[in-house]
């Protein structure tokens, strides 16, 4: 699989992790891995956390595995951060820098069979691997209420009522 995302803060980023101190980091939501390589390639990092719920990063973390063996994959909501250090033997560092890159890769969106692309067909799903629920699902059989909840509470859509009425109606 090709990995077509770019991190588009890649040179911001980086101009905030130290170069020389040896330092442990989290890179929370590793996604094609972009940040990690360039954070791994330029600074003097001791361990690497990556964390994505997404399955697909599974592909790009055992490319960058085969350069640097100072890097651990887990496959998990960065929601569960706290959880995942406590239960593995990465506990024991203390970690110098977290990155949160929050949204979705060119990974997700170029690709019409994962469900995020608005430009191409493809199946209404828009799942990261984790769950059993899709968004045909939820637009399938939520009710109204929950709809425009969602809508309005994630998306903050200050006409969720509006579109929710029409999904159901239609």
């Amino acid at each position: 699989m090709n990995n077509n995302h770019v991190p588009v803060m890649l040179n911001e980023v980086l101009s905030f992790i130290p170069k020389e101190k040896k330092i442990n980091l989290i890179d929370a939501t590793f996604g094609g891995g972009g940040y990690s390589r360039a954070i791994l390639k330029d600074c003097n990092i001791k361990k690497l956390i990556a964390i994505d719920r997404d399955p697909i990063s599974r592909i790009f973390y055992e490319e960058l595995k085969k350069d640097f063996d100072n890097i651990k994959l887990f496959n998990q909501k960065f929601s569960k951060l706290d959880e995942l250090l406590k239960d593995s033997k990465c506990s024991i560092e203390k970690y110098d820098v977290i990155i949160f890159d929050l949204g979705v890769s060119s990974n997700q969106i170029d690709n019409p069979e994962r469900g995020f692309s608005f430009q191409q067909d493809g199946p209404l799903d828009m799942n990261m691997g984790s769950s059993n629920l899709n968004a045909f699902k939820v637009i399938n059989s939520f009710d109204e209420k929950k709809l425009a909840d969602i809508f309005y509470e994630f998306g903050e859509e200050k006409y969720s009522r509006r579109i929710a009425k029409n999904i159901v109606v239609n």
